[in-house]
């Protein structure tokens, strides 16, 4: 089922936010400032996880209502200030990126696919704060599915 989220959840990501130059799933390629592996900006990196299960009943115990958490990290590396006194310019390049996490949670809120039992919705959002330049967000967005083995 991992897969099949993965698969459908980063097409459709690259169908509705084009401007987006690298959609993949998350191993690390922000993380290590020396020995990054390759990404281009401004970039979504993905990271599915099951946060919780619980078996649908007693009579069929291989049926499970499952939540997913899925973790995008969308990074930027322009560098732009939100400052007042910059150029108009500067300005409008950081305003760009707020636009671009608009663009993704309109990709994702409400996406409904096969064996969702409940649509995927935002449950977080926040700027990380990071050392090396670069601007990450992480948005988590959480739906229920249905798991038959």
């Amino acid at each position: 089922m991992k897969k099949e989220i993965l698969k459908t959840v980063m097409e459709r990501i690259r169908e509705k936010v084009p401007e987006l130059r690298w959609v993949d799933a998350d191993e690390g390629q922000l993380d290590f400032q020396d020995s990054r592996p390759p990404v281009a900006f401004p970039c979504c990196l993905m990271e599915l996880s099951y946060p919780g299960a619980e078996n649908m009943s007693a009579a069929h115990p291989g049926t499970q209502r499952v939540q997913v958490s899925l973790e995008l990290k969308i990074g930027f590396n322009d560098c732009a200030s939100f400052n007042v006194n910059k150029p108009l310019q500067v300005q409008e390049t950081a305003f760009a990126r707020l636009d671009m996490v608009e663009a993704l949670h309109r990709a994702v809120q409400g996406f409904k696919m096969e064996n969702c039992a409940k649509s995927f919705r935002r449950a977080r959002c926040r700027p990380q704060k990071r050392p090396d330049g670069l601007k990450v967000y992480e948005v988590v967005y959480i739906a229920d599915f249905i798991d038959n083995i």
